[in-house]
């Protein structure tokens, strides 16, 4: 019996940077076998210290020089023990390399070989490099979260390269569902363009060639009785729904006179609803209004930095403990959901550049001798 999803499973990773690390990183979570394979320069993001280490976590390394006959040899024995290869090249490095989908489908036609690209493999934007903040800007996402006549807002969150990782992981999950049920491998692509636009699926409705337009213009959120407030001592975000809702809250504040404030027609965008909620908030400390609104029924959080929402993380088993050979003992994000009978695994940190060439190669059949005799030709590091 199993005791991961993807126990088993081997994955030859030839991504870098977010998007494409991520989605290994998540199938390595589950169970998966990970080699990261590096250039003699290693992935561009290495220097992001706390990112790298969460988007590869749970990974071996090798580091390869694909542009060697003997790297490639060493890549084609990977491949046939292999069950999926992913990459992030820009479009036309992987045939280039000699590592694309029909090259290593020669090496094992049951591969699942997954592609992130910027723009896709198809079309006149295909070559062009593109990475999140550009996607931000021309989907829509940074004018949408700025609202209408606002200045547009970039989100520090890169949500292409995250969705993106998601989509990826996703898809070879599927393919090897597929393949399970009928042997055959396939090539699963996916890009950064269609993973911002996939993130806004609520926002993407078009009626009669015009676009549909939310409502929602607040900055610090959906209107004024659902949004962000300062109190004495910090903020402190207010999710007030309904009318019913609202009489509650007002009597909660013991301030009757407000519940005239709540509009009939439903728009909230009303700017005395958000300077009697501010006046009113700001006289207290966070731990009271949230206190106090959460025993009464109304939603209300206070706002925390990453740092500070660590307790509750780890409470819910997404915080885990590893020890790396760079930084020594960290605290990583795990698994995003449990699984019963097959719950995912901390597997350890991402590797340090090269940490397991020697591992690898051993386990592919190459002799102490033979290692050493790539590290001199420098196919390996």
């Amino acid at each position: 019996m199993r005791k991961h999803p993807f126990e088993g499973v081997k994955v030859v990773d030839l991504a870098g940077y977010i998007a494409g690390a991520y989605a290994s990183g998540l199938l390595a979570d589950m169970g998966a076998q990970v080699v990261k394979v590096e250039s003699w320069e290693g992935d561009a993001f290495r220097g992001i210290g706390p990112g790298f280490q969460s988007w590869n976590r749970g990974k071996r390394g090798i580091v390869l020089n694909l542009r060697t006959d003997e790297g490639r040899e060493v890549l084609h024995r990977m491949v046939r023990e292999a069950d999926v290869v992913l990459e992030n090249y820009r479009h036309g490095v992987a045939r280039r390399l000699g590592v694309d989908y029909e090259t290593l489908r020669e090496f094992n036609a049951q591969i699942i070989y997954c592609t992130v690209t910027a723009y896709g493999t198809r079309g006149t934007d295909a070559e062009t490099p593109g990475f999140d903040p550009l996607f931000q800007a021309m989907s829509g996402a940074m004018a949408y979260q700025g609202g209408p006549g606002n200045l547009p807002t970039f989100l520090r969150i890169a949500i292409s390269d995250y969705t993106g990782a998601i989509m990826a992981a996703w898809g070879v999950a599927m393919a090897l569902f597929h393949r399970a049920r009928t042997g055959q491998g396939q090539w699963v692509e996916t890009c950064l363009l269609n993973s911002v636009i996939s993130v806004q699926a609520g926002e993407f409705m078009f009626s009669q060639g015009a676009p549909w337009t939310s409502p929602r213009v607040e900055t610090l959120g959906v209107d004024a009785a659902h949004r962000m407030y300062e109190a004495r001592d910090g903020w402190l975000y207010l999710a007030c729904d309904t009318a019913d809702q609202w009489g509650v809250m007002c009597q909660t504040f013991e301030r009757k006179e407000l519940m005239a404030l709540w509009p009939q027609d439903g728009e909230r965008q009303d700017e005395s609803i958000t300077e009697a909620l501010a006046a009113l908030l700001a006289d207290s400390t966070v731990e009271h209004w949230v206190d106090l609104l959460q025993q009464a029924g109304v939603k209300a959080v206070p706002l925390r930095t990453m740092q500070e929402a660590g307790s509750m993380l780890r409470d819910q088993g997404m915080i885990v403990d590893v020890e790396s050979p760079e930084y020594g003992p960290i605290s990583l994000s795990g698994p995003a959901f449990q699984m019963s009978e097959t719950p995912g695994v901390a597997q350890g940190p991402a590797p340090s550049l090269g940490q397991h060439t020697a591992e690898v190669l051993r386990e592919l059949g190459y002799t102490d001798s033979e290692v050493q005799s790539l590290r001199d030709m420098k196919v390996v590091r």
